[in-house]
């Protein structure tokens, strides 16, 4: 293992860019390590929150409605160790703690990946759920049709309509 974190005081995603040229980020802080952030594709931010959603609903929790958006910002500098190619969930009901492994992403078959591990509490789990979710749908609205990104005018060619044209109501 490359990196664990056991005891986060800061766990969060977020992004740099505007929609449709945005990254994503995990990023998270421990006294002994420091700031890290792992660089993420959308819909991994994406799935965090959802399976943590789920992983919650397991142990008849739920994502929290209400959290101080502010304090999930990303911190500054934002720079990403790595890019994350796999990752997966767990909890220990026994702990009562969420784990969240990640794998760096790597292009060369013979590249050792890197690998991370942090640990969150429940109140991290539920915070982090809802607000990755958030983050990811503050992005470009969708197509009614086709469920596409659209334009930021509200401008999309669509499949649906075998493209010919644009969308119009």
């Amino acid at each position: 293992m490359d990196l664990e974190l056991t005891a986060p005081h800061h766990v969060t995603i977020g992004f740099t860019g505007v929609p449709g040229e945005r990254t994503f980020f995990l990023q998270a802080e421990e006294e002994d390590v420091a700031r890290v952030a792992f660089q993420l594709e959308k819909e991994q931010a994406r799935g965090i929150g959802e399976l943590l959603g789920q992983l919650l609903a397991r142990l008849e929790d739920s994502p929290a409605t209400d959290w101080d958006r502010a304090a999930m910002a990303l911190r500054e500098p934002v720079e990403a160790r790595w890019r994350v190619g796999e990752l997966s969930l767990g909890v220990d009901p026994d702990q009562a703690r969420f784990l969240l492994e990640l794998t760096e992403f790597v292009t060369e078959e013979d590249a050792e990946p890197r690998e991370a591990r942090l640990w969150l509490d429940p109140d991290q789990a539920r915070r982090l759920a809802s607000h990755a979710i958030e983050v990811v749908d503050q992005g470009r609205p969708t197509c009614e049709l086709c469920g596409r990104p659209t334009e930021s005018d509200g401008s999309h060619v669509c499949p649906a309509a075998n493209g010919h044209g644009k969308l119009t109501r």
